[in-house]
């Protein structure tokens, strides 16, 4: 018709979905420290940006069910309600919570719950904005026996996990090739493009696993130049997977397992 006027585009979103113990803190820490010197080029939500979301996803990961399902869609419908459609600048969101609970966690095999999240997810966002935008999932990787033995620890140190890590890593089977879960996922997921990346080919680069990202989203050198460098997150205490994994393993209440773990902690910290 003419006169008409044609809809304004939705802007971007990169989903950063995952996986656990990819770099994915270190890049939320990155994220967070550069806020204000990414703002004119992008939006940025992390964890505590959406806890509704992320507390419906871990939930449903736990225990899913159509209504915890259900209830994942309608946090994101939430979330996507008070972010303007309108703003021009892609939208990054980065939690790995939103493919679900970390392998191991309540004897979880791989991510069995992470199609049906991120299509929730997707739904409650059209329902939002009316229509779904260009999205890009990307999902950050590892090689297996490197993901293993993290995973491993920190579930060592988290929990009672009474497993070695040859048995921990017997029972995720191969759900530990992470670039074909990736690709399993995405299949079930026709709306969006797959990108992914491994933790070892971010080592070098200049923002580490920031770097891709960064990179989808079109940063330029300028804006990149002023993010602040900061040391890797929530890197594993080296040594110390034989002594949790000996704690768990012993008569000790709970109270007192965790605070044998911190005293462990706080020796191995201060040399």
């Amino acid at each position: 018709m003419a006169g008409a006027h044609k809809p304004r585009a939705l802007p971007r979103l990169i989903l950063h979905a995952g996986f656990h113990k990819t770099g994915t803190s270190s890049v939320q820490e990155m994220l967070d420290a550069a806020r204000e010197v990414l703002s004119p080029q992008l939006r940025i939500l992390l964890k505590r940006d959406m806890e509704a979301l992320t507390a419906a996803t871990r939930d449903h990961g736990g225990a899913p069910s159509p209504e915890s399902l259900g209830r994942v869609e309608t946090e994101a419908a939430r979330l996507f309600d008070r972010l303007d459609p309108a703003d021009p600048r892609p939208l990054l969101i980065s939690s790995e919570d939103l493919s679900g609970l970390i392998p191991g966690r309540l004897g979880r095999r791989g991510y069995p719950e992470a199609p049906a999240l991120l299509t929730a997810l997707l739904h409650g966002l059209a329902r939002s904005w009316g229509a779904l935008p260009e999205v890009t999932l990307y999902l950050s990787t590892r090689a297996p026996e490197a993901w293993v033995r993290s995973c491993h620890h920190h579930h060592l140190r988290v929990a009672r996990m009474r497993d070695d890590a040859a048995s921990y890593a017997a029972a995720q089977g191969d759900a530990t090739d992470l670039r074909a879960m990736a690709r399993r996922i995405a299949r079930a997921l026709p709306e969006v493009t797959l990108a992914t990346r491994a933790l070892e080919e971010t080592s070098d680069l200049p923002h580490g696993p920031l770097t891709p990202l960064l990179d989808l989203a079109g940063v330029p050198g300028e804006i990149r130049d002023r993010i602040p460098a900061l040391p890797p997150a929530n890197a594993s205490l080296r040594g110390l997977a034989d002594q949790f994994l000996a704690l768990n393993r012993s008569e000790l209440d709970r109270e007192a397992l965790k605070e044998a773990k911190k005293a462990l902690i706080r020796k191995a910290r201060q040399g």
